[in-house]
């Protein structure tokens, strides 16, 4: 437990951002009083110059200009790690997924992260990277569900596209052999 150097109170680490230059290796304020803090100096610069607003939007643009690739490239980088590849895969189709209305009510999460991992599985296993693919693709109404989900070689999903060509595993491990 850390003290909040503001509020007083205990709190778990979890609820301090990282710092090299304490010892306990956490700020001194909590998240919660770190927000409120920067929020008070954002209205206070806003009361002594009106143009504060326009001057910080035309920073923050050039900032993510400047950072932005670096940004980018961490998150995809954070995406590749053995331990997250399953769960970001899932949770940006399931993304994609809402946004088309196609995750049903019964949505059984558990099974879709399964395929996913599963695909993360093989593809370690045989050296071939595996897709999670929807037969009836989500772009021609299909649904985000265990039932439309089958696991493909790379090359054949991009090659598949929106089309609603079906192939199954087995066939495509029957046909080609894997080292």
């Amino acid at each position: 437990m850390i003290n909040c150097g503001n509020c007083k109170e205990d709190k778990s680490p979890e609820d301090f951002c990282r710092s090299s230059a304490r010892k306990t290796g956490r700020q001194y304020h909590c998240k919660k009083c770190q927000a409120e803090r920067n929020l008070r100096g954002y209205h206070a610069n806003l009361k002594k110059d009106p143009s504060y607003k326009e001057k910080k939007k035309a920073y923050d643009k050039s900032r993510r200009e400047l950072v932005g690739n670096d940004l980018r490239a961490y998150d995809r980088g954070r995406a590749k790690l053995p331990h997250r590849k399953a769960a970001h895969n899932e949770q940006t189709r399931r993304r994609r997924a809402m946004l088309k209305g196609s995750v049903p009510d019964n949505y059984d999460k558990e099974g879709v992260a399964s395929m996913y991992k599963l695909a993360q599985k093989l593809s370690a296993l045989t050296g071939v990277e595996m897709h999670v693919d929807h037969i009836i693709p989500i772009a021609n109404g299909g649904i985000h569900d265990v039932s439309n989900l089958q696991l493909l070689e790379r090359t054949l999903n991009v090659s598949k596209g929106a089309s609603e060509r079906t192939y199954f595993l087995e066939n495509q491990l029957s046909r080609k052999k894997y080292k």
